[in-house]
């Protein structure tokens, strides 16, 4: 059976938004500095 994961998003973009949570960064700089939209960040 295959897992399927709940986002679309590459592991890689996930950890790098990750670092800019845990940094205190909100979602819409976040997004910017990733290069995802702002409501993906969200």
């Amino acid at each position: 059976m295959k897992v399927r994961r709940r986002s679309r998003l590459p592991v890689s973009i996930q950890k790098r938004l990750l670092e800019h949570f845990v940094a205190g960064t909100p979602a819409r700089s976040a997004a910017e500095l990733v290069g995802v939209n702002r409501n993906t960040a969200t």
